[in-house]
């Protein structure tokens, strides 16, 4: 008897070991595929839908991804069935396809807007004949370095229509403070009918092989633009697009041609103004107002009697200031004097001219 109770203590306590110290029911292990991506968008743009989103950092239980392996791309071709969001999975790829898988390796070609770390851009080329889609949705997701797919993200839905052609004609010309783009607006949408009502033009610019950047809109009767944010001797490119607003959304045109240009300084300062000679005993000072130039170097001092046609330069260098004391001048003399302020690259201002004034008698 004692035998058996033995065995029956030895019985629950193997059944209720694996309990001792459990608070709560059993819990499925948490799952370390990668979060969603974020802040995915679909807009058309010419004869491609362009999507662009942010990818995750992170796995779903908060720790940080060692990589992702490939984004994939699934395009739901007649729109979200009935209006609705499919939720799951295996909902989503009854009802949409995948359009295209890009491998890691590829992740360079398709890196989003400047400033969005992780940010992707993905162009989808659709039919755009009369039995084309007008309808398109799409969602995205990731699949990290061990295989594991995220869940997909809310998809997006765009409808299709005509869009304008890319603005012509595009220049780019450097001034002394900004570079100025213009250009002629669409004359048909890319099938051939007339333009839709464009609602305004976006001008981007990149340098070298950097990406594109966005400056600014104007509204569909201003053709020009300045960009003030430019430097001397710097390469920059320049096209411009023509967009429609709608109820679905913007609709942006292709790019223009390429405009390029690289500013050189070949703006002098300008002339110094205020000049004044004040004659002394034995000398004749003069001074004006500081020229107010970022990439001033300094002025030229000049000197002539009247009636003479050339200048002499007093200074063999470039002065500092804006001040100079004649100390070569003659009593019975006058003189006409003559300042210039010259900047970094060597421009050189117009003169600025008084007189003619002579030495000042001592004791006058």
């Amino acid at each position: 008897m004692k035998r058996e109770a033995g065995i029956l203590a030895l019985g629950l306590a193997v059944l209720l070991g694996p309990a001792c110290g459990r608070k709560g029911p059993l819990q499925a292990p948490v799952s370390r595929g990668p979060q969603p991506v974020e802040r995915l968008t679909a807009r058309q743009r010419a004869e491609a839908i362009l999507l662009e989103w942010t990818n995750p950092e992170k796995s779903v239980d908060g720790r940080p991804l060692k990589g992702l392996d490939a984004v994939e791309i699934w395009v739901f071709e007649r729109g979200l069935p009935g209006g609705a969001r499919p939720g799951s999975a295996s909902e989503i790829e009854k009802a949409a396809r995948l359009a295209r898988r890009i491998p890691r390796p590829e992740f360079a070609s398709f890196r989003g807007p400047a400033g969005a770390p992780g940010g992707m851009a993905f162009p989808f080329v659709f039919d755009p004949g009369p039995a084309g889609p007008k309808d398109l949705a799409f969602t995205v997701r990731v699949l990290d370095s061990g295989k594991r797919a995220s869940d997909f993200a809310a998809p997006v839905a765009v409808g299709v229509r005509p869009c304008p052609k890319p603005p012509w004609n595009v220049e780019a010309r450097a001034f002394r403070d900004h570079i100025g783009i213009s250009w002629r607006g669409p004359g048909s949408n890319t099938d051939g009918t007339k333009p839709e009502s464009v609602s305004g033009y976006a001008v981007y610019r990149f340098e070298d092989d950097g990406p594109e950047r966005r400056l600014g809109t104007t509204a569909s009767d201003v053709t020009r633009f300045e960009d003030r944010d430019v430097k001397f001797g710097r390469a920059y490119g320049y096209f411009v697009r023509a967009f429609a607003a709608g109820t679905e959304g913007e609709v942006e045109s292709g790019d223009s041609v390429t405009a390029k240009v690289v500013p050189r300084d070949v703006f002098p300062p300008e002339a110094p103004a205020g000049l004044v000679a004040i004659p002394g005993p034995g000398a004749i000072s003069l001074s004006w107002a500081a020229v107010r130039e970022e990439d001033l170097a300094g002025y030229r001092v000049w000197r002539k009697e009247p009636g003479v046609s050339g200048y002499v330069a007093l200074t063999t260098g470039l002065l500092p200031v804006n001040a100079f004391t004649d100390t070569s001048v003659m009593k019975g003399k006058s003189y006409v004097y003559a300042v210039s302020a010259v900047d970094k690259d060597g421009n050189e201002s117009p003169r600025a001219e008084c007189g003619p004034v002579g030495l000042k008698e001592s004791g006058a």
